[in-house]
């Protein structure tokens, strides 16, 4: 139920960023498929299914919480130093989107990919070039608590 829940709402929110020919039917999920004129395209995951550094993980427990986010990074501009405590989704609808790591270095994701961030680890994210990063941020949470709100770190791990 989970699964067909972020389906869904990754289909809505990517049929709202990209063209109909590339949006997500909400009844296909395996491909190319064609249904009444809509057309439905897997969206790879980047090392699915583990987080951008390769570690598994694991859906929160409780009742369930997602938030969509569409997130928009300036040149010379980028997040503060954060860790997530719960699965985020992350596609980049344009430029590409640096991610700086820490000790386990940095990871570029173009224009296009999509990965699941890491969990538990301090990072940052800035344009990679001279192009503004646009990305779609989806978090699988739980209600109570809301886990969905990065939390600040103080240093790099």
């Amino acid at each position: 139920m989970k699964f067909k829940l972020l389906i869904a709402v990754v289909g809505f929110i990517l049929g709202s960023a990209l063209p109909v020919s590339q949006s997500l039917a909400l009844t296909h999920i395996d491909g190319l498929v064609p249904y009444e004129d809509i057309d439905a395209a897997e969206i790879p995951v980047l090392q699915s299914p583990k987080t951008s550094l390769g570690k598994d993980f694991n859906y929160p427990t409780g009742q369930p919480l997602i938030k969509a986010y569409v997130i928009d990074i300036p040149v010379g501009k980028q997040t503060s130093l954060h860790k997530h405590a719960v699965p985020l989704f992350v596609y980049v609808v344009s430029g590409e989107l640096e991610v700086d790591y820490g000790s386990k270095g940095k990871k570029s994701f173009k224009s296009g990919t999509s990965y699941i961030e890491e969990i538990d680890w301090c990072h940052f994210g800035k344009p990679a070039g001279k192009i503004p990063v646009r990305i779609i941020g989806i978090y699988l949470g739980q209600v109570n608590p809301d886990q969905v709100k990065p939390e600040p770190c103080t240093k790099p791990n």
